[in-house]
């Protein structure tokens, strides 16, 4: 073979080609692997390349070793394979191909821990290893995804160039890539953004089912609501294909009424609420999202005990309250939960990262991208927190007392809030002065003399009460 490609691309799942189309659309020469499985998975690559005229340069492989020695040195290669003991595997099958400071990079959903664990293990054999949170869905990584980068900063510097062409631009046509730190800073961040989108999700589900009494069945209102908002300032990804999905029938009836309500998870969500609850972070929007997915999956069970525990709903024709004041609040409180993070993190590992840096990436491309993020990456320069800035502060102060109504409107109704309530309860949680801590420091010290402080002598735990 005469001339060499600039990347590889391994795994031809739906990422693995698309970010394949988008790389060849920006005029990369390419290497593509897909492992072979007789009466399966034969002759992928060379199947989409004959698929989509954008590949038609590039080279298909299912033979490892041929792929590696067909792309350039430095090698940079992609690896788009699901998170888990699979990584390990392809990255143990492809190390003795490669050559020191050959660029291994990981554009799945991996655990943050693992890819830290990768990059130092590789780090020892000379080759270097970078994590990348992509998101996007099957558009973004064609047309330009969200790209969260983290590992090694060298690596980073080679390779940063071609990734900020095949990324997402903003409204100033800033690239939404950028290097978040070492290890597994880039694979935190994209756990963060899994977690947020999450809880944006259920909000949106939330609202509809507090909008379903008071619509028909075509459920055009709740549609021409939602197009209303989009906008608006709560303009957003997650709103407007909300919005679209409304829209779409089968022999004149709703096609979302046709679909199962039970909704999956792929496991981020998962380790954002747990990373969060090791680290000390309230996040129970993110959990309350996370277990009202695990909830719907108990189908037969929640059939059977409607039945047992009937509705105790109220038949009061109550006004709907302002639900889009409700749903901004939420929101905000939910990004503010999901940057906390991030910013303990950064001061954990040493992560040099910026909150404007993170809200610029998932401003475009990113299944989370919307107006407030846009708002976000203007105003983190001058504030700490979400919770500082003046627009939160003045939504609060007109929209408290709607926000009120729409939970008490919603246990009258007898409809499950878990998103919308959770952010009541950090908020008023967050803002109380004294909250009901001491008598659990208290409880804690009769059972297991854990000790506690005074509210006029701080010693670390060291008294205790008369009843010890």
């Amino acid at each position: 073979m005469n001339k060499k490609v600039s990347w590889g691309v391994l795994g031809m799942g739906v990422m693995g080609l698309n970010l394949s189309r988008n790389f060849a659309n920006q005029g990369f020469s390419l290497a593509l692997y897909n492992r072979f499985l007789k009466g399966s998975e034969e002759q992928v690559a060379f199947k989409k390349i004959k698929a989509y005229p954008e590949l038609n340069s590039a080279l298909p492989f299912e033979s490892l070793d041929l792929f590696v020695a067909a792309i350039e040195s430095p090698r940079k290669i992609l690896i788009m394979l699901p998170a888990g003991s699979i990584i390990d595997k392809i990255i143990d099958d492809i190390i003795p191909f490669l050559d020191e400071k050959d660029i291994l990079i990981d554009g799945g959903n991996s655990h943050y821990k693992d890819t830290g664990k990768r990059f130092l293990s590789l780090a020892k054999k000379g080759i270097r290893f970078l994590g990348i949170g992509i998101s996007g869905g099957k558009i973004g990584a064609l047309k330009g995804p969200s790209l969260m980068v983290g590992g090694d900063q060298k690596a980073y510097h080679i390779v940063s160039e071609d990734l900020l062409k095949i990324a997402a631009k903003d409204f100033n046509g800033k690239s939404c890539c950028g290097y978040l730190g070492s290890g597994g800073a880039g694979h935190y961040v994209k756990m963060v953004h899994n977690g947020i989108e999450y809880a944006e999700m259920q909000l949106i589900a939330e609202i509809f089912e507090i909008c379903l009494p008071h619509t028909d069945s075509k459920l055009e209102s709740i549609q021409n609501l939602f197009k209303s908002w989009q906008n608006s300032s709560s303009q957003s990804y997650l709103l407007g294909i909300s919005t679209e999905i409304l829209s779409y029938k089968e022999a004149g009836e709703p096609f979302i009424n046709r679909i199962l309500d039970k909704a999956s998870n792929k496991g981020t969500g998962a380790w954002a609420t747990a990373s969060g609850a090791l680290a000390g972070s309230p996040n129970n929007l993110m959990a309350a999202a996370l277990h009202a997915r695990f909830t719907s999956s108990f189908q037969s069970l929640r059939k059977k005990n409607s039945i047992e525990y009937p509705s105790l709903a109220s038949n009061n024709n109550a006004p709907l309250p302002n639900l889009k004041k409700t749903y901004d609040i939420c929101r905000w409180i939910n990004h503010h939960q999901g940057f906390e993070m991030i910013q303990q993190a950064r001061d954990t590992y040493k992560w040099n990262l910026s909150l404007e840096n993170v809200a610029l990436i998932w401003s475009e491309g990113s299944i989370i991208k919307s107006k407030l993020i846009d708002q976000l990456k203007l105003m983190f320069p001058d504030a700490n927190s979400v919770m500082e800035m003046s627009p939160f502060k003045k939504l609060v102060s007109k929209g408290q007392k709607e926000w009120m109504n729409v939970l008490i409107y919603s246990i009258e109704k007898g409809i499950p809030t878990p998103c919308i309530s959770s952010a009541w309860n950090y908020f008023k949680a967050i803002t109380q002065a004294r909250s009901s801590a001491y008598l659990i420091q208290a409880q804690r010290d009769f059972f297991g003399s854990h000790g506690f402080d005074l509210i006029d002598q701080k010693g670390e735990g060291k008294y205790h009460g008369p009843w010890a």
